[in-house]
């Protein structure tokens, strides 16, 4: 891309754009005009050459350039604005506890955590397994729902699972139907209903692997497929970053809707503004990752 000359006004428009979901959300956010939206569009992709968005009527689309300026904007305006709330609530001090499901917690949570920080320098924060989670933690994140009272956000609601390895082990391994999968190894998480689960409707029978490997979460199956032990369960959340860097390819062109949201739960007890801040940045760094 070529430099993009500080046009602040332009990239605040396509930020609001594509977190809206189109032209009028973004008009209203930013209270302007439809037109001045779609002037700045135009500005900006006349300075970075290229074009950001695929044209169509029916849904909104970032071509691949697009979806890398979103994803810098994105973590350029969180830093800014972590910076100015920073100036006010430097002095705050305390824990935050957060408790979280483990793929999550490897994969996605480590950036909440390092803006937070920044943005609170004399807090701690301490992250417990999924397993604590009660009314003691002031975030709770669970895969699925969790017995614990409190408002809840129910976060990757259109979350999809498909099949996923290595790109080295996908050229090796020619895999072009479902019964190729028979000469892989099978990498699991905590049981055998993911692969039961997303081959269901797409095999007539039962799916043998070469060998099986059952891992106790998402994360190390996940791991393992990234290392080229064998094929895995991915999901569009825990493998968006993989998958835009060509550290994994999808095999096949097969996918399921994941069988449960993640919740994003603050228990009753906890309402500062500190974790409504946390759970801020937890959802925002959702949304660029759901774009990218």
């Amino acid at each position: 891309m070529k430099h993009l000359g500080g046009n602040l006004t332009a990239l605040r428009s396509f930020h609001a754009l594509v977190k809206g979901g189109g032209v009028g959300a973004a008009a209203s956010a930013l209270n302007v005009t439809p037109g001045a939206i779609r002037h700045q569009l135009r500005q900006l992709e006349l300075e970075v050459g290229q074009e950001l968005f695929v044209r169509s009527k029916r849904n909104l689309q970032l071509t691949a350039a697009g979806a890398r300026l979103f994803e810098t904007v994105g973590r350029a305006f969180a830093e800014l604005s972590a910076a100015c709330r920073g100036l006010a609530v430097s002095d705050v001090q305390g824990e935050l506890r957060v408790s979280c499901a483990p793929a999550f917690a490897a994969l996605r949570l480590m950036r909440a955590i390092d803006v937070f920080t920044q943005s609170y320098p004399q807090m701690s924060v301490r992250v417990f397994p999924a397993e604590r989670a009660d009314e003691t933690m002031d975030v709770v994140i669970a895969y699925g729902e969790r017995p614990v009272s409190g408002t809840r956000i129910a976060i990757l609601k259109d979350e999809t699972y498909f099949p996923v390895c290595s790109p080295a082990l996908a050229y090796e391994s020619d895999i072009t139907g479902v019964g190729d999968l028979e000469g892989l190894v099978g990498l699991h998480a905590r049981d055998y209903e993911d692969w039961q689960r997303l081959l269901g409707s797409s095999s007539g029978r039962p799916i043998r692997f070469r060998q099986e490997v059952v891992f106790p979460d998402a994360h190390l199956s996940i791991q393992a497929a990234r290392e080229g032990l064998g094929v895995a369960v991915g999901t569009s959340i825990l493998c968006a970053d993989d998958l835009r860097r060509g550290t994994f390819v999808r095999l096949l062109d097969i996918e399921v809707p994941a069988p449960n949201p993640y919740f994003i739960i603050q228990p009753q007890g906890s309402r500062h503004p500190t974790v409504d801040f946390f759970t801020s940045i937890v959802v925002e760094q959702v949304e660029t990752s759901r774009m990218s």
